[in-house]
C-alpha cells in the first residue's frame, strides 16, 4: 500500500529541473504538433460544462463518459443492464459524454504549446493558456481533479465510472508535456501556474487512493500500461520523482507479463482487435520507457527473465506494418498500412539493428 503524502506546492517543484528533461512527445512529433498550431488557434474552447446532458452526479463539473462497447440488453425493457460486444463502438452513446471535449481539450493544448516550444509562438502560448485557464482555473468551467463517471456502463455500478474509465485521462499526460513546453512563454501567470500545480496534486491523490485508479493500476493489460503513463507524468510534475521513480520500476513486472519471448501480447491478442490493442498497449509501453530513460532507467533494454523485451514487442508487430491483413488472429476494426510509424523512428533510434 502507497503512502499518501501531502506536499507544499512550491517547496518540492523544480520547473528548470523539469523542463531539462526531454518530452514525452518526440521531436519529430513536436514538430509534427507545431504544424497544426494555425487550425488550433481556431478551435472554440469547449470545457466540462459544455456537455450535453448532466453527469449522473448531477455535478457539471464532473467528467462523464459511456464505454464504447456496451449496449442495451434487447432482452430488457429498458435495456438495462447494458451488455458488452467488444469491438462495435456504442458512438451515440460516447457522444453524450465529455470524451470528445478531453481529448479535443489535450490535443489542442499540445498543438499550441509545440508552436511556442519550436517557433516561440507567444499568440499560440496565449491561447494555449486561455483553454489551460478554463480547464483547470476558473471556477465556473474547471474540471473536477477526478474520472469517478468516467466510461460508465449503464445499469451497473448505480451508473457510476468504470476502473476502464482511466483510459480517458491519458490525454493528461499530453498536458503535462504541453505545460513543459509552455516553460517561459506569456500563456500563464504565476497564479495561474500554482493553481494549475494544485489540480494535479489532487488529481494525483485521487489516482494514488481511489477505488477504481487502483483496480487500473492492477490490470494486467494495456489498462495498466496507460495508468502508468499518466500516473509517472503527473507525479514527476508535481515533483514526486521517487514515486515517478517506483512506478517506472514496477514495469519491468509489466513487460515480463505482457510480452512473450517472441513478442507477442497475450492479453492484448485475445481481443476482437488483437492486433490494434497489440499496438495499442505498445504504444503506451514507448512512453513508459521515454519518461523511464528520464529518471535513468532503461526499459528500452530490458529483458524479463523469461525473455519478454519491448524490443520483441516492436519485432513481432513491425511484421504486419506493410500488410496489416495478415495479422492471423481477429482484427475487427480496420487497420491501414503504416499504422505503426509513429514508433517505428523511436524504435530505430532505440535500437540501431
Amino acid at each position: 500500500m502507497l503512502t499518501v503524502r501531502f506536499l507544499p506546492l512550491f517547496a518540492f517543484f523544480s520547473a528548470a529541473a523539469f523542463a531539462a528533461d526531454p518530452y514525452l512527445a518526440t521531436p519529430r512529433e513536436v514538430s509534427a504538433l507545431a504544424e497544426r498550431a494555425p487550425a488550433a488557434l481556431k478551435v472554440r474552447i469547449e470545457t466540462i460544462v459544455d456537455k450535453p446532458q448532466p453527469s449522473p452526479s448531477g455535478d457539471p463539473h464532473d467528467y462523464i463518459s459511456y464505454a464504447r462497447y456496451w449496449w442495451p440488453d434487447p432482452s430488457m425493457p429498458n435495456g438495462l443492464p447494458y451488455v458488452r460486444h467488444d469491438g462495435h463502438h456504442n458512438l451515440d452513446q460516447v457522444a453524450k459524454g465529455d470524451h470528445h471535449r478531453m481529448f479535443v481539450f489535450s490535443d489542442t493544448v499540445d498543438e499550441l504549446a509545440a508552436a511556442w516550444a519550436t517557433h516561440h509562438d507567444e499568440r499560440a502560448a496565449r491561447r494555449a493558456g486561455d483553454w489551460l485557464r478554463a480547464w483547470f482555473v476558473t471556477p465556473a468551467t474547471r474540471l473536477n481533479p477526478n474520472l469517478d463517471f468516467s466510461q460508465v456502463r449503464l445499469g451497473h455500478n448505480h451508473n457510476r465510472g468504470s476502473s476502464s474509465g482511466l483510459l480517458d485521462g491519458r490525454g493528461l499526460a499530453d498536458v503535462v508535456d504541453a505545460l513543459r513546453m509552455l516553460q517561459g512563454s506569456p500563456a500563464l501567470s504565476a497564479s495561474d501556474d500554482g493553481a494549475i500545480h494544485a489540480w494535479f496534486s489532487r488529481y494525483l491523490h485521487w489516482l494514488r487512493t481511489a477505488k477504481n485508479p487502483q483496480t487500473e493500476h492492477a490490470a494486467k493489460n494495456n489498462h495498466g500500461s496507460w495508468f502508468l503513463v499518466q500516473a509517472i507524468s503527473i507525479a514527476r510534475y508535481c515533483g514526486d520523482d521517487a514515486l515517478a521513480r517506483q512506478w517506472c520500476e514496477e514495469d519491468k513486472a509489466r513487460i515480463a507479463s505482457q510480452f512473450r519471448p517472441d513478442g507477442s501480447q497475450p492479453e492484448e491478442i485475445r481481443r476482437v482487435d488483437g492486433l490494434g490493442y497489440s499496438a495499442f498497449n505498445l504504444t503506451a509501453q514507448f512512453k513508459i520507457a521515454r519518461l523511464a530513460s528520464e529518471l535513468g532507467i532503461d526499459l528500452w533494454n530490458y529483458t524479463a527473465p523469461d525473455g519478454g523485451s519491448l524490443r520483441q514487442g516492436y519485432r513481432f508487430l513491425e511484421r504486419f506494418n506493410a500488410d496489416p491483413s495478415a495479422w492471423p488472429t481477429s482484427q475487427h476494426e480496420k487497420l491501414q498500412p503504416g499504422f505503426l510509424d509513429p514508433l517505428v523512428t523511436q524504435a530505430k533510434e532505440q535500437w540501431k539493428e
